[in-house]
């Protein structure tokens, strides 16, 4: 998987500032643990996920998206919560209809919020009495809207109509490919900006074009795309040139008054790579994301530009900066970002140039790393008027809860309990683990133990457990000592069955500095996988374990990792290869991604020595080499990797007598579409490394 694509199963983000005050008062957060059982599938479909959190300025409630997962319908089902901060206490506002995206008013007495009705997301608003309005009525979904500063209007974005609904009400459907995915049957329409005043219900269109604002997914954690100025006169948005996916490093910050009339571009300098606009109080502080030393496949960081002048903000920060929010007082920005195997989140003053990390023990702040113009990143995080923080969390024992930390306390309060249930099942210990890499570089991951590790090792002093080797897609994406993934934990659910997982971190990881990150151009394969094995080599010098019954898997880009590693070793006694780019050209030639793998691999693979070079750093390559008994998985309409990388695979394999399943799912998904099909994969995952580790 490519920097651009919907991100895998990949954990969250990370630097090591610990009081051992903060981390006792953190511990008694949690309920205390009664664990009777190991973690079952069926405890996956119990798992809550929290989304989207929004405070009210005064501090009160907190408005968020739960996700509960329905297995009788194979589906999750939202529903918009207000949870008191005072009390705790939390009410239902809004079941199903794919509700998300809450946004308070800025006098707080207002959430709008989208749901469907007739079939559409648009937008509502729900005022303190709970009289509820829909305010726009846009023919196709809106994905994102942002109050005005005076809270008269809302800004809504709304995807268009097909250019060509006339010709296709005539059966004619042909249309001209650029750099879209294989799986598209229509080119994407673009999304526009609209204009609703709440005072007479008037919208109005903004923008118009072939061109769109850059897409956001309103079913989780995202950085809006569109900014109010603070007078209420200008709308600043993210543009990017067309809607072909192999284009969408193409953005660029642009402006259009409220009232209508030209949109012009915002005077940065730069061509292409910029994302994610906000404001602080003053009208010259906007605050914008941006690669660094413009390179698309660097860190991110933050710029501000006050119509004059460009500037970094925070470098000394070497981090991906995966999300950020302002404070109330226009002067502090907090920042979210990976580091080592945690999540950290720092304050940064932009006057005085102070960064301070926020201490908060044991906790991950949940912080999506991605920086692309079609997917979303950002931090589950919102501030309050008088500096209040609510955001969600996890850690190593305890899935997503909301959190507040109130102005000037070091300690934050847990505000839900969705997920209680988890202090009743024994859970592995899941620690850092660290070792020195190849050309220079020290690296880490996370260890997971089985549960009962420490028991059998008191019985059995000389007992060794099988190692499962669990790699993170991405690449700019790393593994941290979080218990899920959303609502999938499946490095506990293999150490469950008395594996000692490993997630390694390996170069191109957004956790260890933007030299790691970079570190994978033009070596996209081999220097990842040399740093996974020099992981696993550290790993080994533990007497628990067991050398001789190892298995690998991943996806992904795990994926593609998986299937080098066993292309390359014959020590493995398994292998689970899921949505995995085994075919560099072929992840050229289709991927929604697709000619972006230049930035990786510095060519086309139809230009000058570009097919050696991909051959090369493509894991097909190397299957007569292939002996382990692999689980292949991939889903039928996969526009990250598709489906048919997975299919050469299984051929090479059958054909060359290698024990091999593949296992496929109906879906258009990078992955599993709903929990049917994620616990169906978690057994079958499971099961498979049983049938041959336990041998």
């Amino acid at each position: 998987m490519r920097r651009g694509t919907v991100p895998p199963f990949e954990l969250e983000p990370r630097m090591r500032f610990f009081s051992i005050g903060a981390l006792l008062v953190v511990a008694a957060l949690w309920p205390a643990p009664a664990p009777a059982r190991t973690l079952q599938i069926a405890d996956m479909a119990r798992l809550v996920n929290l989304e989207e959190p929004a405070i009210t300025p005064d501090g009160r409630f907190v408005a968020l998206i739960a996700l509960r997962q329905d297995m009788a319908n194979a589906t999750d089902v939202n529903t918009l919560e207000l949870i008191n901060v005072v009390s705790g206490t939390t009410r239902t506002l809004v079941g199903g209809r794919d509700v998300a995206v809450p946004r308070w008013s800025p006098d707080g007495s207002t959430l709008a919020y989208l749901a469907r009705a007739n079939g559409v997301l648009q937008a509502f608003v729900r005022g303190a009495s709970g009289a509820t309005q829909q305010v726009s009525h846009a023919p196709a979904d809106v994905i994102d809207i942002a109050w005005s500063p005076d809270g008269s209007r809302i800004a809504y974005v709304a995807t268009d109509l097909p250019a060509n609904r006339v010709a296709l009400a005539h059966h004619h459907d042909y249309f001209f490919a650029g750099n879209n995915d294989y799986t598209a049957t229509a080119l994407t329409p673009p999304d526009h900006l609209w204009l609703v005043s709440l005072r007479d219900g008037r919208e109005r269109r903004l923008t118009e074009g072939a061109w769109t604002v850059a897409p956001t997914d309103p079913g989780g954690i995202f950085s809006p795309q569109i900014a109010w100025t603070p007078d209420g006169r200008h709308i600043t948005f993210t543009r990017v040139e067309d809607t072909f996916g192999g284009n969408n490093e193409n953005s660029t910050l642009w402006q259009v008054a409220a009232a209508g009339g030209a949109i012009a571009r915002v005077p940065t300098g730069h061509d292409r790579f910029e994302l994610s606009p906000s404001y602080g109080p003053h009208e010259r502080q906007l605050v914008y994301w941006y690669p660094r030393e413009s390179n698309y496949l660097a860190e991110n960081a933050l710029h501000a530009f006050d119509g004059a002048h460009d500037s970094v903000l925070a470098p000394s920060l070497d981090r991906n900066i995966a999300g950020s929010a302002w404070y109330p007082d226009g002067r502090h920005l907090l920042l979210c970002a990976s580091d080592g195997t945690r999540v950290r989140v720092w304050k940064n003053d932009l006057v005085a140039g102070v960064l301070q990390p926020i201490d908060f023990g044991d906790l991950n702040v949940v912080c999506d790393p991605y920086s692309s113009s079609t997917f979303d990143a950002g931090i589950a995080a919102t501030i309050d008027a008088r500096g209040g923080i609510a955001f969600l969390a996890t850690d190593p024992r305890h899935a997503r809860e909301l959190f507040y930390l109130p102005p000037g306390s070091r300690v934050p309060r847990r505000l839900t309990h969705a997920n209680d249930f988890v202090a009743d099942i024994a859970i592995g210990r899941m620690t850092n683990f660290n070792w020195s890499g190849p050309d220079g570089f020290a690296e880490d991951g996370v260890v997971t133990y089985p549960p009962d590790f420490a028991a059998v090792r008191a019985a059995h002093p000389d007992a060794k457990f099988p190692v499962v080797l669990l790699i993170h897609g991405g690449p700019g994406l790393s593994s941290a000592t979080d218990f899920a993934w959303e609502q999938w934990p499946l490095a506990q659910a293999i150490a469950s069955h008395g594996y000692i997982v490993f997630q390694p971190n390996y170069r191109g990881s957004d956790n260890l500095g933007n030299a790691y990150m970079l570190a994978i151009v033009g070596n996209t394969a081999q220097g990842p996988a040399d740093d996974i094995m020099a992981g696993l080599a550290a790993l080994e010098k533990a007497p628990y374990v067991d050398a001789q019954r190892e298995a690998v898997s991943g996806w992904s880009y795990g994926g593609l990792l998986t299937t080098w590693l066993i292309g390359h070793f014959h020590r493995w006694r398994a292998a689970v290869s899921g949505a995995a780019v085994n075919d560099e050209t072929e992840e050229y030639n289709l991927s929604i991604s697709n000619v972006q793998n230049r930035y990786y691999l510095l060519v086309s693979p139809y230009v000058g020595n570009g097919a050696q070079i991909y051959a090369q750093q493509s894991p097909i390559t190397y299957y007569k080499n292939i002996t382990t008994p692999t689980l292949i998985w991939g889903t039928t309409l996969d526009s990250v990797v598709p489906i048919p990388l997975s299919y050469a695979l299984y051929h090479a394999l059958v054909d060359n007598h290698v024990p091999v399943r593949f296992l496929v799912f109906p879906a258009a998904t990078h992955g599993p579409a709903n929990p049917v099909q994620t616990a169906d994969l978690t057994r079958f995952w499971l099961n498979w490394l049983d049938t041959h580790l336990r041998q």
